[in-house]
C-alpha cells in the first residue's frame, strides 16, 4: 500500500495542469458534439479541464474517489488529500481497513460503467483518437468497436492501431497542436484559449492552489498560442498544411477556415482520449 500512495503523490488531482487538449475536449461538449470520452488515464485531467463527469469513461478508475477496501465504505476526499500530503496512509474510521484510491489495477476488473458504455460505440458517426499507443487492451479494442461506415481520427505523435479505412483520418504531431489548428479551421480558436486559460487556477502545491506562478506561465503560453493562431490564420490557401488524410490527402492550408456545420455537422463524437503530458 506505500506504494500505492507513493503514486497518489505524484499524480494527486491539483499536481498537474490540463493541457490544451483536454480544453478541447471540453470545448467539443460545449458544442454539444462530446457523446462520450473514454480515457485510461487517472490523473482526473479531463474532470478539472471542465469536460462534465458523466461524459467522462475512465477505464482504469481515477483519483476521483477512494473507498476502504475491506467494507468499501467511501472516504472523504479532504482527508484522503491531508494523507496524501502528509505521506501518510489512511485508514477506515469505520473498520480500520485501508483506503485505497479507486483505480484499477493489473488483475483488477475493469468498472462496470466501462462495459456499460462501450455499447454506444455502436452508434457512433465519428471517433476521435488521441495520445495513446493502443498497447492495452481490451481499452485498445474500442476502436474496433464503431460502425464500418463510422470516421475514425488519430491525433497523435506515432502512428498507430490500424487506421487503413476509407473515412480515416490520420494527424500525426503533438497533439496541442493540432486541436489549436483545428479549432482555427472550425472558429473556435478563441474558444479554446479561454477554456485552457480557465484552468490556469487548477495547479496546486501542498494543498494550496499555486496561483502566482501557473498565472504567469498561463499568460506566457497564451501568448504562443496567439502567435501560433496569427500564423496559421496568415497562412495562404496554397500553402501546404501538416495534417494527412489517408484518402484524399487534402491539407487544412488548402482552403479557408469553414464554418462549424461544414466541418462536424452537429455529430456527437465518441472521444478515445489517453492524453497524458509525456505522450502529447
Amino acid at each position: 500500500m506505500h506504494q500505492v500512495y507513493t503514486l497518489a503523490k505524484e499524480l494527486y488531482p491539483g499536481r498537474y495542469r490540463p493541457t490544451i487538449t483536454h480544453s478541447f475536449i471540453k470545448v467539443l461538449h460545449a458544442h454539444s458534439l462530446l457523446h462520450t470520452c473514454f480515457t485510461q488515464n487517472i490523473d482526473t485531467l479531463e474532470r478539472r479541464a471542465g469536460v462534465p463527469e458523466k461524459k467522462i469513461i475512465e477505464a482504469h478508475g481515477s483519483f476521483a474517489t477512494q473507498r476502504c477496501i475491506e467494507c468499501k465504505r467511501p472516504y472523504e476526499d479532504e482527508k484522503i488529500k491531508k494523507a496524501v500530503i502528509n505521506s501518510t496512509i489512511p485508514r477506515c474510521e469505520h473498520c480500520r481497513g485501508l483506503v485505497k484510491p479507486d483505480i484499477v489495477f493489473f488483475g483488477e476488473a475493469l468498472p462496470p460503467r466501462f462495459h456499460v458504455s462501450i455499447r454506444s460505440l455502436r452508434h457512433a458517426d465519428l471517433l476521435i483518437v488521441m495520445g495513446t499507443s493502443l498497447t492495452v487492451h481490451p481499452f485498445a479494442s474500442l476502436v474496433d468497436l464503431v460502425p464500418d461506415d463510422c470516421p475514425r481520427v488519430l491525433i497523435n505523435l506515432d502512428d498507430v492501431g490500424d487506421f487503413d479505412k476509407q473515412d480515416d483520418i490520420i494527424l500525426l504531431g503533438k497533439c496541442d497542436d493540432i486541436v489549436q489548428e483545428l479549432c482555427c479551421e472550425l472558429g473556435w480558436g478563441m474558444e479554446l484559449e479561454r477554456a485552457w486559460a480557465a484552468t490556469a487556477d487548477s495547479v496546486e502545491v501542498d494543498g494550496k492552489a499555486a496561483v502566482s506562478e501557473t498565472k504567469v506561465k498561463a499568460g506566457e503560453e497564451l501568448d504562443r498560442i496567439t502567435r501560433d493562431m496569427e500564423k496559421s490564420l496568415a497562412i495562404s490557401k496554397d500553402s501546404p498544411g501538416s495534417w494527412s488524410n489517408s484518402d484524399t490527402g487534402r491539407t487544412p492550408g488548402q482552403k479557408d477556415c469553414p464554418k462549424n456545420e461544414e466541418v462536424l455537422d452537429k455529430k456527437e463524437v465518441d472521444v478515445d482520449s489517453s492524453v497524458t503530458e509525456g505522450s502529447l
